[in-house]
């Protein structure tokens, strides 16, 4: 891990129980603890019973179902925090329960799909502050060098270069992080989930109908000089035509006669015909 620790996975309780125990890997000191977030899971409930309760007290009452932290979602109005009827809660279970029970009122319990995660250092998706390595920049104005309390200059986002701040959640790269973020908790990885995303996200500054040109073939209507039907024709390569060499030249020229002797009918002189035995009928 970027720490340095060593992250072991068991198969079994049993297993954790005995690594739990464990202070010397041969001659070597070891401290072993649970992983902090690998071992717990987040859901949200909305229960309005809960309204009027403080934290501690839905902690204490939810304890016996596996619960571990609670936490109110509150929504800013005028700049007041007004507080809602629902909580994200944290199981002490890698699998979200399928509901759970608040008093005698029976809460569905959904999966907690967090915001995408901004370094408010660089101000870049995918790293907090602690590991960043980058250079400070202002989530307003997007200049290095300086934070964005007290900036004033014009707005404009580090991430996409657009007319609003870093932070802003109209940023097009906040959304496509929001969607990495939600493929990522159907159980597949970072690196996955965002190559998803970039595979069914259109490519900026270019349109659907040249998508639409490069891939679908022009078709052109034209007449046969030999039969004088309609022929249309494709620009398109075929799928079927073989890339084999010929062979040799006198099959090609086989083929060539052939088929002109069959998409042509030979002229015949009245000169040359016998008309021995047939009878002449004028009209």
């Amino acid at each position: 891990m970027r720490s340095d620790d060593l992250l072991v996975e068991v198969a079994s309780r049993k297993q954790a129980q005995q690594i739990l125990k464990l202070h010397h890997l041969s001659t070597i000191p070891v401290s072993v603890r649970p992983h902090e977030t690998l071992n717990t899971s987040k859901g949200v409930i909305t229960c309005g019973r809960l309204l009027n309760l403080s934290i501690e007290e839905i902690r204490q009452e939810l304890s016996g179902q596996g619960v571990q932290d609670v936490r109110r979602i509150n929504i800013r109005r005028n700049g007041v925090l007004i507080p809602t009827k629902h909580f994200i809660l944290t199981f002490n279970t890698p699998r979200l329960p399928e509901y759970m029970k608040a008093g005698y009122v029976r809460c569905s319990v959904r999966s907690y799909i967090p915001n995408p995660l901004r370094c408010f250092k660089c101000q870049r998706f995918g790293h907090s502050k602690t590991n960043c390595r980058g250079t400070l920049a202002c989530a307003r104005c997007a200049v290095a060098g300086h934070e964005s309390i007290g900036c004033t200059a014009d707005e404009k986002c580090v991430n996409c270069q657009g007319k609003h701040t870093s932070f802003s959640r109209s940023c097009p790269k906040w959304e496509l992080e929001k969607e990495v973020v939600t493929l990522k908790f159907k159980n597949i990885s970072f690196p996955e989930a965002r190559r998803l995303v970039k595979a069914r996200t259109p490519i900026e500054g270019q349109s659907y109908a040249s998508v639409v040109d490069k891939n679908h073939p022009v078709y052109q209507t034209t007449h046969c000089p030999h039969c004088h039907h309609v022929v249309t024709m494709s620009n398109f390569p075929s799928a079927s035509k073989s890339s084999e060499p010929i062979a040799s030249s006198s099959n090609t020229a086989n083929r060539n006669i052939s088929h002109q002797s069959s998409s042509k009918t030979p002229e015949v002189s009245p000169a040359s015909q016998d008309s021995s035995g047939f009878q002449i009928v004028k009209k």
